[in-house]
This record gives structure tokens, C-alpha cells and sequence, in this order.
């Protein structure tokens, strides 16, 4: 006979879960949102604003004046500028082939913690080993109670279009370290990627996607993440990144960059990619003109019926629920 008492019980859990699923930019992990952090958006993540490759103290100086939100940075193991010969090797931010840099890791997070300003940051890690480098800093620096703002820690970590001879980041230590050392950082995880150029096709694969998700799963990552996808081969791929994102943990979104200006981009592909998975799920890290073809400001209610379908069918799951135990 069933038991009245264990259905009471559930109906906190499934309430929990259903508000998780109305709003899952407030999902219940320990990484700061940064819809909640900048609720000027609206939970409309398509209007965060980004200063990207900020690798130097200029860089880094006019993004905490200016009206971005997201901070940008890579980090690779080099030397501050002006350092003697064969001085031992520290994480700067600086993107390869560079090797120099007048910013450390850590000047660049205690400028910004001093700064009061409100801005989130991405740090970028080319490698395993500066990864490695940095875990001192991170722990450090993270836990103080100024760093109370987005923080998010990226690498590609799996091999991707369109047959990338980059070597990935190690997936499992970067993925492992970040989940058990940086709870309050978001997990930020792409693939290599090679386009541009006498190379104009190419997609995500299923096979891009199922290796990423293997990753996740033997890491034991429950919560949310974000997936950083190139424009151009974003746009090929809309039924595989729509399914990878729907398929995660609510909170899940798409991070979309360029950084090319050789990427030749399917504009209305790449629009409807957005529209369909819905703008509460997507950042777009992209160059001014690229957002203004998007156009995406004629389309506020484009995706408008796939979400409320979604959050309809979750109310009537809940109220079936909740007439099953009146039956009772």
C-alpha cells in the first residue's frame, strides 16, 4: 500500500525542483549567477556585455571604466616584462604565441578585487601546467569575501572542428580541480577548434558532444556549466547544441564567441540557433557588428512559445502531482 506520508514529504523536493526549473539561472550550486548579479539583463543573458583579451594592465584599467561586464582575460605560464633572463616562469595573462606580459595572474585578480568595481571575469587557461600554476592563486584570492562576483574558469578541454591539432587542456584534472577546489567559480568548457580561412564548414559533431559529456560525467559534475561554442561552427550545429544544453543540468547555457574576423558566420542560422534555445540560455561574446546583424532585438518574443510549453508542461506535471495526493 503506498505510504500517504512519503508523497507529503516530496511535495517540498518537487516544489524546490520546480522552481529550479522556472529560473534555473538561480539553481542551487555554489557559482555565482550572473543574471542575479547584473538584474538589469533581466535574465536576458544575450545582453551582457563583454572587454575580451584583457592581457595587460592598460587592458585591464580601461575595462574597469568602461560599461562591460564580463572581464575576459588568458593565462599562460611566461615572464613579467622587464624580469631577468631565466627567471622562473609564472602564470601572466597573455595569449599564445605571447611570452611576456606586464600583468601576473594575481596582480590582475587583486586589481580588480580593489577596484569596487562590478564586473565578472573569465579567466582563460592555455594549458595544463599554468592551470596548475595558478591553483595556489585561485585559492587564495577566491575565497576572500570581495571576490562576490561571476567568476568563471575556462579551458577547452576536448578535441573539436573542424579537426583541431590544438592539444586540449587536460579534461580531467582542469574539469576534477574545478569542481572540488573552486566551488564558487563557474565551470567553463570548450573544445579546440580550427576554422577560417580556406576552412568555411564544419559543425559540432555528435561525437564532439558525447565525449564533452563523458567528460562531465566521470567527473562527477552535478551543476550548471557553460559551453564556450566559435560562431561560425555554432551556427552549423544548432539540433546538436540545442540538445546538449537541454539535456544538462538546468542553468546550463551556451557561451557564443568570435575572435576571427576571417570566420565566415550563417548570420540567420546562428539567429535562430539563439531564438530556439532561448536568450536566458546564451551569451554572446562576439564583435558589435556581428550582434547587430543579429538583430535580436526585433525578435523578444521569437522563442517566447518553447519556453512557456517548457514551463506549462512542468505546472501540469506539478498539478497532477498535487490531485494525486488529494485522491490519496
Amino acid at each position: 500500500m503506498y505510504d500517504n506520508r512519503m508523497f507529503l514529504f516530496n511535495v517540498p523536493f518537487l516544489l524546490i525542483i520546480l522552481i529550479q526549473l522556472w529560473n534555473p539561472v538561480k539553481a542551487t550550486d555554489g557559482a555565482i549567477s550572473v543574471a542575479a548579479y547584473f538584474p538589469e539583463i533581466g535574465n536576458d543573458l544575450t545582453k551582457v556585455t563583454w572587454a575580451h583579451a584583457v592581457n595587460n594592465r592598460a587592458k585591464l584599467n580601461a575595462s574597469l571604466h568602461d560599461n562591460s561586464m564580463m572581464i575576459e582575460a588568458d593565462v599562460l605560464m611566461g615572464q613579467l616584462t622587464g624580469s631577468a633572463p631565466g627567471e622562473n616562469p609564472l602564470p601572466i595573462m597573455g595569449h599564445p604565441p605571447t611570452t611576456t606580459s606586464d600583468l601576473s595572474l594575481e596582480e590582475f585578480l587583486t586589481t580588480i578585487l580593489k577596484s569596487n568595481k562590478r564586473k565578472g571575469v573569465k579567466l582563460d587557461f592555455k594549458s595544463k601546467e599554468v592551470f596548475a600554476g595558478a591553483e595556489n592563486i585561485l585559492e587564495e584570492i577566491l575565497v576572500k569575501p570581495e571576490a562576490d562576483f561571476p567568476i568563471w574558469l575556462n579551458a577547452d578541454v576536448a578535441p573539436g572542428p573542424v579537426a583541431s591539432t590544438v592539444k586540449p587542456v587536460d579534461p580531467d584534472y582542469f574539469v576534477s580541480t574545478v569542481v572540488k577546489k573552486f566551488p564558487s567559480a563557474l565551470l567553463s568548457v570548450g573544445w579546440t577548434t580550427r576554422f577560417g580561412g580556406d576552412i568555411q564548414t564544419g559543425k559540432y559533431t555528435d561525437e564532439n558532444i558525447a565525449n564533452m559529456t563523458d567528460i562531465l560525467s566521470r567527473n562527477s559534475v552535478i551543476h550548471r556549466v557553460t559551453f564556450p561554442v566559435r560562431a561560425a561552427i555554432a551556427a552549423n550545429s544548432g539540433t546538436e547544441l540545442t540538445g546538449l544544453v537541454r539535456s544538462s543540468v538546468p542553468g546550463t547555457t551556451l557561451t557564443i564567441w568570435m575572435s576571427n574576423d576571417s570566420d565566415k558566420v550563417n548570420v540567420e542560422a546562428l539567429k535562430y540557433l539563439i531564438l530556439d534555445l532561448g536568450r536566458d540560455k546564451v551569451y554572446l561574446d562576439l564583435p558589435a557588428g556581428l550582434i547587430q546583424e543579429l538583430n535580436l532585438n526585433n525578435n523578444n518574443s521569437a522563442a517566447s512559445p518553447l519556453r512557456i510549453s517548457v514551463a506549462t508542461s512542468y505546472m501540469v506535471l506539478f498539478g497532477v502531482a498535487i490531485l494525486s495526493m488529494l485522491s490519496l
